[in-house]
């Protein structure tokens, strides 16, 4: 009966008719992750945290691959983000973070209900200098505690990557302060990816990282918190209390280490969509039609503030986006997207600029 309902849907669902670019969790899921999955679940479920064989050798993989000693599987990278601040300022302190950071804009609910305050700093594409945290650990009340968080990629700089060798000078700086430096990482393999840097690069220096697994890579859900021993040993203790302890968690884990396999190939596919697409755009409407896109993600500038309607009429042309702000649509590229529809889309969009002049 299951498997007619499933099957049912599949035929009801067909071929999409849209492109889909609001997000890089729509991400195509290659065929093992699905194998992995039901294999896992065809077995007898672990009860224990740390019971379950998938789970234990995805930490495994991601702790080798990110260079880290300890690895916890989160169910979004809100709620790791969240347990970071709980694990370094538990009594709360001082959140240092660039003024558009996810943590204080997108996840701004959930760290209203730590007890933290935080302190804009200002930045370059999204991303504090070094100077910048210098500075503001030199004045800082030393009576209170302080963590300093950075974010690879930055979503609403339009996917930028931190300079080349910001991250280790500022580590030092944290480092010789005191205080804790987080990554939220949430797109961290696209900026590998970009920069043609391992994972262990970016991650050096950090007391805690954050990194999707449902979005670039395309794992069909989760995140992880990773760092030391002692740091994910609290973190553990702090999932638990926010109710984010799986069980059972073998598919999911299962699911996760088939998505780690060939993910720099394909990364790399979506950067060299990304690149066409921005080309395109810029040659057929102007170079500050579209800004510049170190990773995945594309900003079209709507300097009339419609990005609402433009985002209603293109997706009546078949490619569905997202408002980021009153000037800004957001186009993600993801291995859902296939090379032959990088033309419909260029075509879509200039379509859709030339229907708002021509009503304006």
């Amino acid at each position: 009966m299951v498997m007619r309902i499933i099957g049912l849907i599949d035929r009801q669902s067909g071929e999409p008719s849209m492109i889909d670019l609001r997000s890089d969790l729509m991400s195509w899921r290659p065929p093992a992750v699905a194998v992995a999955a039901s294999l896992a679940a065809s077995r007898p479920p672990a009860m224990a945290p740390g019971e379950d064989p998938y789970e234990r050798k995805l930490y495994e993989v991601l702790s080798d691959e990110l260079g880290v000693e300890a690895v916890l599987l989160m169910p979004t990278c809100t709620m790791a983000n969240q347990i970071a601040i709980r694990v370094h300022l538990p009594e709360g302190g001082q959140l240092a973070a660039a003024p558009l950071a996810h943590i204080l804009t997108v996840e701004a609910r959930a760290t209203a209900l730590t007890r933290v305050g935080a302190c804009p700093l200002p930045t370059d594409e999204g991303h504090p200098s070094p100077a910048v945290v210098d500075q503001f650990l030199q004045d800082r009340d030393r009576n209170i505690a302080a963590l300093v968080w950075l974010e690879n990629t930055h979503m609403l700089s339009a996917g930028s990557v931190i300079p080349v060798g910001w991250q280790s000078r500022i580590a030092a700086a944290c480092r010789e302060d005191g205080s804790a430096l987080h990554l939220d990482g949430s797109r961290l393999w696209n900026a590998a990816a970009a920069q043609g840097l391992q994972m262990t690069d970016l991650t050096q220096g950090c007391d805690t990282v954050s990194i999707s697994l449902n979005k670039a890579i395309g794992a069909p859900v989760g995140s992880v918190l990773a760092g030391s021993r002692e740091a994910i040993d609290a973190a553990v203790r702090w999932r638990q209390t926010l109710g984010g302890e799986w069980r059972p968690i073998g598919t999911i884990a299962a699911a996760a280490i088939a998505a780690l396999d060939d993910w720099r190939v394909r990364l790399e596919t979506d950067l060299a969509m990304t690149a066409s697409l921005v080309r395109g755009i810029a040659n057929r409407l102007g170079e500050e039609s579209v800004r510049p896109a170190p990773t995945n993600l594309i900003f079209l500038n709507r300097v009339g503030g419609d990005a609402p309607q433009f985002v209603e009429v293109l997706t009546r042309r078949g490619v569905q986006t997202t408002v980021v702000a009153a000037n800004i649509v957001r186009l993600a590229i993801h291995s859902g997207v296939r090379e032959r529809e990088v033309a419909k889309i260029i075509e879509a969009v200039t379509a859709t600029y030339a229907e708002l002049e021509a009503a304006a």
